[in-house]
């Protein structure tokens, strides 16, 4: 069993090690990721509209 003791103390002193950020950062990057993909998901629905478009046109 002391392997996974050793295991266990040596994972506990590694995350004691990590930076872990404040709330309002986490809010903030999870705003920007949201935003982001928002916006990506309406510009491409945009660009899939004009491409079906253009092809319903040329071949119907």
């Amino acid at each position: 069993m002391s392997g996974f003791s050793e295991y266990y103390q040596d994972a506990k002193k590694e995350l004691k090690k990590i930076h872990w950020p404040d709330k309002p950062k986490v809010v903030e990057t999870t705003l920007v990721v949201l935003g982001t993909t928002v916006f990506f998901a309406v510009y491409l629905y945009g660009v899939d509209v004009v491409i079906s478009t253009v092809f319903r046109r040329l071949f119907y």
